[in-house]
């Protein structure tokens, strides 16, 4: 069979292989030697030799190359380096070119850069047209900070947007992600992850299934019902804000702050953590526990706070933010503010605001609260308990403090105690003893003959103090001291001389937590404006857009909220409890970028939490955005 061969004096000139337009021709720039076969293959050329093409702006260096001038492809061996327009460079064992749709398929050992980016596999393909490059078959991609692996990669090189799926994994110095999906740039770092996700970094762990995240920032938005787990903390939302470098995490929609070092958690409609302050919040139906004793306390209010502590600011009440300390000399205090519920097995109240301190076991109501331990019910100004071993010690009721006892045997009968303090001592969840001190003690007991078991009269009694010793729940001794008066009323002229009832009496057993469930306020504090999803936004720092469209409105709420401040200020001045509401502090100037994507508006969905004390699983919510504060009209 006749074969022609060429030398590189004679092949080294342009040769433009023919095609539908001049443009589209494939360029045979050089070759040491073109070879071909005639009779058998005709259209096809043989190239040994430092082989070099060109198409438009792409030139392909080679050993040797396969080229067919009708189809327009060429075939090229060993030591493949294609370079388009100066920015792209791939490298290969084996490269596939079709000039007519400007695709190119590289095989073995595939390399492909640019200024920023390496992508790294065995078989990769590159569209010309529409500038994608892709692999299939596992692949690699570096930048500077980063190493990215997947089943399957492309990559945009003039964009630097990348989209990854199945097995991808990011590493760098400081963080691992884990995904099914990803869509990443590599000169922003900014990546938005769809399915089941964990990002690992020395800030802590987030679990998610959507969300966005800024690696340079490392602060992300985490959508679907998403957790984040910074030392012994867990938070959870249905949309979470989270910033990894100064540990704060803010949640939206079913919030949860789990602190398993202090046995306490947070929950309610919005939340967030400090982690460098270790200072927890939650509003919107808010509602916390505290199981480190042996009965779990449950707190409802308007607003909650968890906040830990070195014990040296144990006497700095208005000290709302203490310096960084180190975990394991952290105290906690849970406090909770207007609108306050509280349920224990053996106690229940009701108050205007409430601290708890885990350490010391001290739980004190302020602003005229109500409490009731079995058929007893105590209230005054200030009410504080004080536990011991984890059980109930003692209690303080203090000014105009009035503690009111239901009897067993007849609803309609209740003994009495008004002074200006009462402290009452307790014994296996039973007062033991009553001491009531003050400028004038007022009593009103009912007495029952022991023959008949019957009620024959009401004691009223008037005295600058009062010791009551009681056993299993019944009077045993009685000691009044100072100038002492009373009279004894017959049973049946009690009621009609008016001496059965104090002048204060106020039995509201209605008022009265009866189960965990009833701690859990039924409005909520807020308003709440959403963002559905994460097409409204993109590029670096995307996460910090979310907050661009409230920012007129938070700064138009700022005078009310100052307003709030003051008011709560003035309602427990006159307790020693100073309190200022702390709202979030405002982002960062440098972090607020603007957007001209409108949001969709749509409201949240709440469970209370079942009497285990946990929510109520529920669909997911992919809600998330910022609150407003929507006053009451007691304020």
């Amino acid at each position: 069979m006749p074969t022609l061969s060429f030398r590189a004096d004679s092949a080294s000139h342009s040769k433009t292989v023919s095609g539908k337009k001049q443009g589209d021709k494939i360029k045979l720039n050089h070759s040491d030697l073109l070879t071909y076969d005639v009779a058998v293959r005709p259209d096809v050329q043989r190239l040994i030799g430092n082989v070099s093409f060109s198409h438009g702006n792409a030139t392909m260096t080679c050993d040797s190359a396969y080229l067919n001038e009708s189809e327009q492809v060429f075939e090229a061996f060993g030591n493949v380096h294609m370079v388009q327009a100066d920015t792209i460079k791939m490298y290969g064992q084996y490269l596939h070119y079709d000039g007519r749709t400007k695709l190119a398929r590289l095989r073995k050992d595939v390399k492909l850069e640019n200024k920023t980016t390496t992508v790294f596999t065995d078989s990769l393909d590159y569209d010309r047209v529409a500038d994608i490059a892709y692999y299939f078959e596992g692949g690699t991609v570096t930048d500077a900070q980063n190493t990215l692996t997947s089943d399957y990669g492309q990559f945009e090189p003039k964009t630097n947007n990348a989209e990854f799926r199945y097995n991808v994994k990011l590493v760098n110095d400081s963080t691992e992600m884990t995904t099914l999906h990803l869509l990443y740039n590599t000169r922003t770092r900014v990546g938005l992850y769809d399915g089941d996700t964990q990002i690992k970094s020395d800030s802590g762990l987030i679990v998610s299934k959507r969300g966005t995240y800024d690696l340079n920032a490392n602060v992300g938005v985490l959508l679907d019902r998403s957790e984040v787990y910074s030392g012994n903390r867990m938070l959870v939302g249905d949309s979470i804000y989270y910033d990894g470098t100064v540990k704060f995490g803010e949640a939206f929609g079913r919030m949860e702050l789990h602190d398993t070092l202090q046995r306490a958690s947070l929950y309610g409609d919005y939340g967030y953590f400090d982690g460098q302050r270790n200072y927890g919040f939650a509003s919107g139906r808010a509602y916390g526990l505290d199981y480190s004793q042996k009965d779990t306390l449950y707190v409802g209010a308007d607003t909650l706070e968890l906040i830990s502590f070195k014990r040296d600011f144990l006497a700095d009440t208005t000290n709302l933010y203490p310096a960084r300390v180190q975990g394991d000399s952290l105290m906690r205090e849970l406090r909770a503010h207007k609108h306050v519920k509280v349920y224990r097995e053996d106690a229940q109240a009701i108050a205007d605001s409430m601290s708890y301190v885990g350490v010391d076991s001290v739980l004190s109501l302020y602003g005229k609260p109500f409490l009731w331990s079995d058929a007893r019910q105590m209230s005054g100004d200030t009410v504080i308990f004080y536990f011991r071993n984890k059980k109930l010690d003692y209690s303080d009721i203090l000014g105009r403090a009035l503690g009111i006892e239901q009897m067993p045997d007849n609803k309609s009968y209740f003994n009495q105690i008004k002074a200006d303090a009462i402290r009452a001592y307790m014994q296996d969840s039973t007062i033991r003893r009553i001491e009531a001190k003050g400028a004038k003690v007022e009593s009103i007991f009912y007495m029952k003959e022991d023959k008949r078991k019957q009620y024959s009269g009401v004691n009223r009694m008037l005295s600058g103090g009062m010791i009551l010793d009681l056993d299993s729940g019944h009077l045993k001794k009685s000691y009044w001291h100072g100038e002492v008066a009373g009279k004894m009323y017959p049973i049946e002229m009690a009621a009609a001389q008016k001496a059965d009832k104090l002048e204060e009496f106020n039995w509201a057993v209605e008022r009265r937590p009866q189960s965990p469930e009833d701690v859990v306020p039924n409005d909520s504090l807020v308003k709440h404006y959403t963002l559905v999803d994460l097409r409204k936004f993109s590029g670096a720092k995307a996460a910090l857009d979310i907050y661009t469209p409230y920012d007129k409105k938070q700064k138009e709420n700022r005078m009310i909220a100052d307003s709030i401040r003051a008011k709560i200020y003035e309602s427990v001045k006159d307790y020693d409890y100073p309190y200022i509401r702390k709202l979030r502090d405002d982002a960062p100037a440098a972090y607020v970028y603007k957007t001209n994507e409108l949001l969709d508006i749509k409201r949240w969905q709440y469970n209370p939490f079942s009497a285990q004390g946990a929510p109520v699983a529920s669909n997911t919510s992919t809600f998330t955005g910022m609150l407003d504060v929507k006053h009451s009209k007691e304020e």
